[in-house]
């Protein structure tokens, strides 16, 4: 030991090294021995910058070593001088029991260590704790009345850093917290666990280079976890999808990669967030259903704001992005080879009927690639699709408001449409070209038929000998204001149009209306009931077509 003044220097007992030790005063009983440490009748107190773990007997000999770990949260808890602690040295490090961390403005770096729970230990590796209550304090409200108020002390701004970890994935979640705003985990590599992140109210957190390989879940926001920034995660194993839920509002998600099964993502009860520039591989359609699902449950449009752009949906999934009950969705400019681009679906576990509204589409580039795994045909493949559950429930296409729903796919499955206005627009793909010509099937009443996007329904296509009738069902597409034109034609661009003239003599029930005869080049007569008309051929055989507007 030597002596210069008021500072002292002495050998660590168990890293060996030698450190500056400042006299701050009399002997004091509440000395720790590690921070500060009593000699003769002074107490000296240790000169650092960054603290090391290894100072609390930490050696990384394969024992469980959580207690030497909390005694050393414990000894920083109220010492604000110590803002960061490192695991210099140390290859790995066990521990069976949480590591409680219960102040805020504080560094871990791990040093590129190995921390995790013992194998097959379901822990919590680092819990960061609840506010910690302080006292009741009497306010004035803005009516000037008294108050009384709780005061907490919150665990804000940490960062965790540097670390490696791995167990099985029924086992260890390596960060939970509550309530702790600022929250900071980058530079992580994890292999194999049950849950990388935890988080239940945290404001401002920040994700930032962490590569999750064979973990069961990445990480979890719920309770309003608010503007938080995920960015440059690599998520490759099989698992389940990360959640982002319960009034989570504001949010990025840009750079990451999300590989297989656990390489998903779940958002339910969230508003105004941005996924953008990541890339998504599923590998295998029988265990990736969707890369982005949007909206769980409830009767309300639970997902609202959410914007995904600029992403490369590799192959390997059913879909890309599964919409329902949502509102306001802007997907543009991804790059997607997945079966299909966009599913809409309704929820079969609730009475009233899903809705999507204010969906933007466009801009995309959809090619189905097969992936090497259970590859799905080619056939069965098309952008954007709709479908129903087991209840009948249907996906709805906001038939209620008046609002857009903008979709350029180009090919559209579409199953089932729930009753009310649909409006599918086409635009122009040239100059000769007024509208593209894209057909669906849709179902009305129980009726399939053939649509095009000009709002016509294909009726008959039939060779006709002279004077041939032929009975045609319009029951299932409605009377009224619903019917429009009927146009007919042959293959000598001949045609006939009957205009549908609505009944409005409320003492005439006979009818509903009747086809008024506009133009008639074909020779062809027609008889209206209601529910059917009866289109009779002239004296010439010859092929016709007809088509409803609706």
């Amino acid at each position: 030991m030597s002596t210069t003044d008021e500072i002292i220097l002495l050998t660590d007992e168990f890293t060996g090294l030698e450190y500056s030790w400042r006299q701050v005063g009399a002997a004091n009983s509440a000395a720790n021995n590690v921070l500060t440490k009593n000699i003769g009748n002074y107490m000296y107190e240790r000169i650092f910058e960054v603290a090391d773990v290894r100072w609390w007997g930490v050696a990384g000999d394969g024992t469980d070593e959580s207690s030497k770990l909390n005694q050393m949260l414990s000894d920083i808890k109220y010492n604000k001088k110590v803002n960061e602690v490192a695991f210099y040295g140390l290859e790995k490090v066990i521990v069976e029991s949480s590591l409680n961390i219960s102040r805020g403005d504080l560094i871990i770096d791990g040093k590129n260590c190995e921390l995790s729970a013992r194998y097959e230990k379901d822990i919590v590796v680092f819990n960061i704790l609840e506010p910690t209550f302080i006292r009741d304090e009497i306010q004035l409200d803005e009516n000037e009345h008294e108050v009384t108020v709780k005061i907490y002390e919150y665990h804000n701004n940490i960062n965790i850093k540097n670390f490696i970890s791995g167990n099985n994935v029924q086992s260890q979640t390596f960060v939970k917290a509550k309530s702790s705003h600022y929250l900071r985990i980058t530079d992580c590599r994890f292999e194999g666990m049950k849950l990388g992140f935890n988080l239940n109210d945290c404001y401002f957190t920040k994700l930032n280079s962490v590569y999750f390989q064979g973990t069961y879940q990445a990480f979890k926001f719920e309770n309003a976890t608010n503007a938080f920034n995920v960015t440059n995660l690599k998520i490759l194993g099989e698992g389940i999808p990360s959640e982002i839920r319960d009034t989570t509002t504001g949010g990025n998600i840009s750079g990451c990669s999300f590989e297989y099964s656990a390489g998903r993502l779940v958002l339910s009860d969230s508003f105004g967030i941005n996924i953008s520039g990541n890339y998504f591989e599923g590998y295998d359609e029988d265990l990736v259903d969707s890369y982005i699902t949007l909206g769980l449950s409830g009767n309300d449009e639970s997902v609202r704001g959410i914007n995904i752009s600029g992403n490369m949906f590799h192959t390997g999934a059913y879909q890309a992005i599964f919409l329902r009950k949502v509102a306001g969705i802007s997907i543009t400019g991804n790059n997607i080879n997945s079966l299909h681009a966009v599913k809409i679906f309704a929820d079969g576990t609730e009475t009233t009927k899903s809705t999507q509204r204010n969906i933007n589409y466009a801009g995309n580039a959809w090619r189905y690639i097969p992936s090497k795994e259970n590859a799905i045909p080619a056939i069965e493949s098309s952008e954007f699709i709709t479908d129903f559950d087991y209840l009948l429930e249907t996906a709805n296409i906001s038939p209620e408001w008046n609002v857009p729903i903008i979709f350029t796919p180009q090919v559209l499955h579409a199953r089932f449409l729930e009753d009310g206005d649909h409006q599918l627009a086409a635009s122009a793909v040239d100059s000769i070209t007024t509208a593209n010509y894209m057909t669906h099937t849709w179902q009305t009443n129980g009726k399939k038929s053939k649509a095009y996007l000009n709002g016509s329904i294909d009726l008959l296509s039939k060779n006709f000998t002279a004077n041939e009738s032929l009975v045609v069902d319009i029951e299932p597409y409605g009377f009224g204001s619903t019917l429009g034109t009927l146009m007919i034609q042959n293959k000598n661009n001949q045609f006939a149009q009957f205009l549908w003239q609505r009944n409005i003599d409320s003492t005439n029930t006979d009818k509903t209306g009747y086809f008024k005869e506009i133009v008639n080049e074909l020779g062809v007569t027609l008889d209206h009931y209601d529910g059917y008309f009866t289109v009779t051929n002239g004296g010439v055989g010859q092929y016709l077509k007809a088509e409803l507007k609706v």
